[in-house]
């Protein structure tokens, strides 16, 4: 990428450490509310793998999506290579959560926040490998960006107030 299209906005180090910080206060957010219905779509309200994905999920869009509107000078293929960053991510969270728990037959919390840490890291270094490879260019790209960004957020909300029966949507059973 030319320096020039890059400018000063895309750090990904500065968006790691934002998104991180903003998930791990999203963690507590609802429980710290009251159980505030409003913020629910949004935080997570159990400890389901499910709801955990939001930790990741919302910080990075309204991370990427300030990016977007704050700065000026912004890579061809911003928007879709950001959201195919945080897709990865959100697909990596269950797959090693699952993989390791199927080895070790419980859930490790410093395990967990570690995989929370990877997701982050994965999903800005696949945006900046996408923009920098230039590929992700076009309205119609943009436009299903977009449109991705809002399914996703849908199933957030619809799925905390109705989740599926199935084990992504039941908090794990707690063991020591």
């Amino acid at each position: 990428m030319r320096k020039k299209e890059q400018g000063n906005c895309f750090r990904n180090k500065a968006g790691f450490f934002i998104v991180s910080i903003a998930g791990c206060i999203c963690h507590f957010l609802y429980e710290l509310s009251g159980g505030c219905i409003i913020l629910a779509p949004f935080v997570p309200v159990n400890e389901s793998i499910w709801e955990h994905l939001k930790l990741l999920f919302f910080p990075y869009i309204f991370y990427i999506l300030a990016e977007y509107f704050l700065c000026k000078a912004k890579p061809r293929g911003f928007l879709f290579s950001s959201v195919t960053g945080v897709l990865c991510g959100l697909v990596f969270i269950p797959l090693a959560f699952y993989s390791y728990t199927s080895v070790t037959g419980k859930s490790i919390f410093t395990a967990d926040i570690l995989i929370y840490f990877a997701a982050v890291l994965i999903s800005f270094r696949i945006r900046s490998l996408r923009i920098s490879a230039g590929r992700d260019k076009g309205i119609m790209l943009n436009i299903s960006a977009l449109i991705i960004i809002l399914c996703i957020s849908a199933l957030f909300a619809g799925f905390t107030f109705f989740p599926p029966a199935s084990p992504l949507f039941e908090s794990p059973p707690v063991l020591s």
